[in-house]
């Protein structure tokens, strides 16, 4: 594999994580916490304030050891 900038040969392929933590809104806490106020208080409510869902998605990078240019493969 070369390097599109500088052409060198002295490539190195590394696999990136990128991940991301998506939280609920305002709006949803606010009809939950009603919810658990309004049906069973405190034991509905303790799961749902620790729960988050996080994804994340692997892929490979390239990256030229002469120049520092990296691209994904």
């Amino acid at each position: 594999m070369r390097c599109k900038r500088c052409g060198s040969q002295n490539v190195v392929i590394q696999a990136a994580t990128h991940t991301w933590t998506k939280h609920r809104g305002c709006l949803g806490w606010f009809f939950w916490i009603l919810l658990a106020i309004c049906t069973l208080g405190l034991i509905l409510i303790i799961p749902l304030l620790t729960n988050s869902k996080t994804k994340s998605r692997t892929h490979s990078v390239a990256v030229c050891q002469n120049c520092g240019k990296r691209w994904r493969v």
